[in-house]
C-alpha cells in the first residue's frame, strides 16, 4: 500500500493498494515478467513489467497518464509505477 497523490483535481492524497497478479518464474525470456492490479483511485489499473532483453525492462501502465504521455515521451512513468517503484527499489 502507497499513498500517493489522488484523482480529484486537488490531488487530495489517496491510499492505493498493490496486488501481484502474475509472476513468471521462468526467469530470461523475453515477456511478461510481473503484474499488479492497482485500486484506490477512480477505477482499477494494471501494471505490467516487460522484459525487452535480459538487461532491458519495460513498464507498462493503463491509466490515462501513462498511455497518453507515454507516447509523447517514451520516458515518463506515471503515479501507478513511481509509487510501486518506491517498494520495490530493486526492480527498476
Amino acid at each position: 500500500m502507497r499513498i500517493l497523490p489522488g484523482a480529484d483535481r486537488k490531488r487530495s492524497p489517496g491510499l492505493y493498494c498493490y496486488r501481484v497478479t502474475y509472476r513468471n518464474a521462468e526467469g530470461h525470456e523475453p515477456g511478461c515478467v510481473m503484474s499488479w492490479e492497482v485500486t484506490g483511485g477512480r477505477v482499477a489499473y494494471q501494471i505490467a513489467l516487460e522484459r525487452i532483453t535480459p538487461a532491458r525492462m519495460k513498464w507498462h501502465c493503463t491509466c490515462a497518464d501513462s498511455v497518453y504521455r507515454g507516447d509523447v515521451h517514451p520516458n515518463h512513468v506515471c503515479k501507478h509505477v513511481t509509487g510501486l517503484l518506491e517498494c520495490l527499489p530493486l526492480a527498476a
